[in-house]
C-alpha cells in the first residue's frame, strides 16, 4: 500500500496473512493517525474495498469485528491482540529538532532519541529528517547519526528560527544561538505542523523536540 509514499513496514511476517484476507474479502479493519491519506485514491481509484472499513481509534478498531488489521501510524502499537493480524505501516511523519553544541557526540544525541521515542511512544521508522540551526560548521556527531540512521538532516539560519513561536523559549538559548528556540523552533519549521514532544533536557548539551508532519 505505502511503498509510493515512503511508507515503511514495522514487522513483514503478518503481510502475506493480511494480504489473504484482503484477497479472501474477509472483514479488514484500518486506523490512520498520521501520514498521505489518499492512499485509497491510487490503489482503489478513490473508493475502499467493501470489505474495509476505516475506524477513528485504536480501540474502535480492536472491537470491530475485523479478521486483520492495517494500521498506519508513527505511534508504538503494544496490543498483542492485534498485531498478531496487523500489517503496521510508519509514514514518515516525524521532524526531531535538535539543538546541541559543536562536540555534542553521536552517542549522546542517539541516547537523547531513543529515551525521547521510548518516553512517548513513538516508531523510530517514521522519522523523516532531523533539523536544527546553522553553524559554521556542522555537528559532527550529528552527522554521523545520520549517516548511520540514513536520516537527512535540514538546517535553518538563526533568523528563520527566531520568528516562530514556541512553548518554551530559552533567554540562555537566545543569548548563545541568537534565537529563544533550536529544537522546538526547528520542528516546527520544517514539518509546519505541531509539536508532539515538547522540548526534552539532556544537560548539559543536547535538547530534542519532535513535530509531525500535517496529513
Amino acid at each position: 500500500v505505502g511503498k509510493d509514499f515512503g511508507w515503511k513496514i514495522d514487522d513483514d511476517s503478518n503481510v502475506t496473512k493480511v494480504s489473504a484476507f484482503m484477497v479472501n474479502e474477509e472483514k479488514i479493519g484500518v486506523y490512520q493517525n498520521c501520514g498521505r491519506n489518499d492512499w485509497f485514491n491510487k490503489k482503489g481509484g478513490g473508493k475502499l474495498p467493501a470489505n474495509v472499513t476505516v475506524y477513528s481509534t485504536i480501540n474502535e478498531l480492536k472491537n470491530s469485528g475485523s479478521k486483520g488489521y492495517l494500521i498506519i501510524t508513527d505511534e508504538i502499537v503494544d496490543d498483542d491482540s492485534l498485531l498478531q493480524n496487523a500489517v503496521v505501516y510508519r509514514p514518515p511523519s516525524l521532524v526531531v529538532g535538535i539543538g546541541l553544541h559543536w562536540d555534542t557526540t553521536k552517542d549522546t544525541i542517539k541516547d537523547g532519541l531513543m529515551r525521547c521515542m521510548n518516553k512517548f511512544k513513538l516508531g523510530e521508522k517514521s522519522i523523516a529528517r532531523f533539523v536544527s540551526i546553522k553553524k559554521e560548521k556542522d555537528v559532527v556527531g550529528l552527522v554521523e547519526l545520520a549517516r548511520e540512521m540514513s536520516t537527512p538532516i535540514q538546517y535553518f539560519e538563526k533568523e528563520d528560527l527566531a520568528s516562530i513561536d514556541t512553548p518554551n523559549p530559552s533567554n540562555t538559548v537566545q543569548t548563545f544561538e541568537g534565537t529563544p528556540s533550536v529544537s522546538e523552533a526547528a520542528a516546527i519549521k520544517s514539518s509546519e505542523g505541531k509539536l508532539v514532544v515538547e522540548k526534552q533536557k539532556f544537560p548539559p548539551n543536547l535538547t530534542i523536540a519532535i513535530a509531525r508532519i500535517p496529513n
